[in-house]
């Protein structure tokens, strides 16, 4: 019988900019700071079920496009194209941007990965991030800049708070801050180019980010979240859809018939049918699959849409 649902296992991962805040909540004992927890990725394990201990790519083309659904299936084929991700930021990460399906198709395709939108969901703490240009830069200046360590005159920095929603598309020259608690949902692929780094002993990719960065000025969208049905709209765009739902009580949840969700907890305590959920907690919920909840919850959840669906969204919430 086809699950509903997988349960998924958390990764660690250590980053040189990381925090402590998910390795006391999560218990993890690592010698270095883990400044992300992967929730969801083709390479986690399953956690509970008939298939517990495998890892998801080895059972999704088990499962078959049914279970992945046919907009992500004709896309990416019997792989999870999203990752998702909690980040802990105790220093500035990178000034960094990643690139578009096109250019990494065409650029990087050895490397399997497709391009790589993003967005930031704040969970906890105030603090900075950069966010584009203040002003239109030729790709020679700043890249000087970058080399001298002057880029910090040429960047947009925005201070951003808990619930606010921050959209990424490829081509956005970004930093996150310190101080900060997110959840991140992104393109897989692991295409970053690093413009600065602060003098960290780490590779960068000057040519590649300014072959893909937007060099002009680039506000920060502020999109307010569209009630609908049992649920808000956060963010429409053809790489994903991110909504929030509000559980008080019970709450039945049903994956659209063309795609997967994840679902991942970020507020209070929920159970379903294989048992209690806890902050971070993530399913992967199959495509026309129905999901009952019972608690006091708030979950986020990301699937791939139709392209005739984007039509419908509201241009605010657009990616």
């Amino acid at each position: 019988m086809e699950p509903v649902a997988l349960y998924l296992e958390a990764q660690p991962m250590p980053r040189v900019w990381g925090g402590v805040r998910l390795s006391q909540r999560w218990g993890i004992a690592h010698p270095d700071p883990v400044g992300e927890v992967w929730l969801a990725y083709d390479q986690n394990r399953i956690r509970s079920g008939p298939l517990a201990g495998r890892v998801l790519a080895e059972v999704l083309p088990g499962l078959g496009p049914g279970f992945i659904g046919p907009v992500p299936y004709r896309r990416y084929g019997l792989e999870l194209p999203l990752l998702v991700k909690f980040l802990d930021t105790a220093d500035w990460l990178s000034v960094q941007v990643h690139p578009d399906d096109a250019y990494a198709h065409q650029v990087e395709a050895v490397s399997g990965f497709h391009g790589k939108t993003e967005a930031w969901y704040v969970l906890e703490g105030e603090g900075e991030i950069v966010y584009g240009l203040r002003e239109a830069v030729r790709p020679e200046t700043l890249a000087k800049a970058a080399q001298e360590g002057t880029i910090w005159d040429y960047l947009q920095r925005e201070r951003v708070r808990p619930g606010q929603v921050v959209p990424v598309p490829a081509g956005t020259l970004h930093a996150l801050g310190p101080g900060l608690l997110l959840y991140e949902v992104q393109q897989r692929s692991d295409l970053t180019y690093r413009l600065y780094d602060y003098g960290r002993p780490r590779a960068l990719h000057l040519e590649k980010a300014l072959a893909v960065a937007r060099l002009e000025p680039t506000p920060l969208p502020r999109p307010t979240p569209l009630p609908a049905h049992q649920k808000e709209i956060l963010l429409a765009g053809e790489a994903f859809v991110l909504e929030r739902y509000a559980l008080q009580g019970q709450l039945t949840l049903r994956a659209p018939a063309e795609s997967f969700v994840l679902l991942t907890l970020v507020v209070g305590q929920a159970e379903w049918a294989e048992g209690p959920l806890s902050w971070g907690d993530t399913l992967l919920l199959g495509a026309g699959k129905t999901l009952g909840l019972w608690g006091q919850a708030q979950f986020l959840g990301a699937f791939v849409p139709p392209p005739a669906w984007l039509e419908g969204y509201p241009a605010h919430l657009r990616i």
